[in-house]
């Protein structure tokens, strides 16, 4: 489509085709985080393609997952890769309004109990029962491109806000869970965030049915 074409077709439209997507992106993908991965937030912020709605979709699981471990650390990790919206407006707040990064704090017993612990981890690639769901390395995430939404979401905030989003899904090798993490990269900038709140949350949904007698005796190995 040439200049001309796009200053004659409206944004609603342009939005639904994909308009500042890049071909890469709208597709499945596999990403992979290099060893070692990063142990803190200054790590992170090398490590990261905040122009690549990809990397940050991965890097964001990762920061889920680290957030079982420490939890400050985790939280400054996911407080840098999330924005809340500001409603009906161009605005957004980095971290989130509550400086929670969207973080549901009801969950917060889950990430002392083992029982729920280990859910994230289950979402790389290589968790398995077998292997008590631990994931193989160099961690690996697989997107999935959810063009529906992308193209729903696009069709309003493109047009009115200059907010340009996509959407992945993550799939658990538990029970396979999926969640959806909706990125959005906002008018004068070429950095996305992380911008759906629950995308941590539900990591964390209870899956517990997968763990199989070998499972649970592999889990904390």
């Amino acid at each position: 489509m040439g200049l001309l074409d796009k200053a004659m077709t409206s944004a609603s439209k342009l939005a639904s085709e994909g308009v500042g997507l890049l071909p890469a992106w709208t597709e499945d993908r596999r990403i992979v985080i290099p060893s070692p991965a990063p142990e803190n937030l200054d790590e992170l912020k090398a490590a990261v393609d905040v122009t690549d709605p990809g990397s940050v979709a991965a890097y964001w699981l990762y920061s889920v997952l680290c957030l079982t471990a420490d939890y400050e650390i985790g939280m400054s990790m996911m407080k840098y890769l999330f924005a809340d919206l500001e409603p009906f407006g161009r605005g957004f707040t980095e971290g989130g309004l509550s400086g929670r990064a969207g973080w549901d704090t009801y969950f917060n017993e889950r990430l002392r109990d083992d029982e729920y612990r280990w859910l994230p981890r289950a979402y790389f690639e290589g968790a398995e029962a077998k292997n008590g769901f631990h994931p193989s390395m160099p961690l690996t995430v697989v997107l999935r491109y959810n063009k529906p939404n992308t193209e729903a979401i696009n069709a309003q905030s493109f047009k009115q806000l200059g907010r340009l989003n996509i959407v992945y899904w993550y799939t658990s090798n538990a029970a396979g869970n999926r969640v959806n993490v909706e990125l959005s990269r906002f008018d004068g900038s070429n950095r996305f965030y992380v911008t759906k709140g629950t995308a941590s949350s539900a990591l964390f949904y209870d899956q517990r049915s997968a763990l199989t007698a070998e499972a649970r005796s592999k889990l904390w190995e």
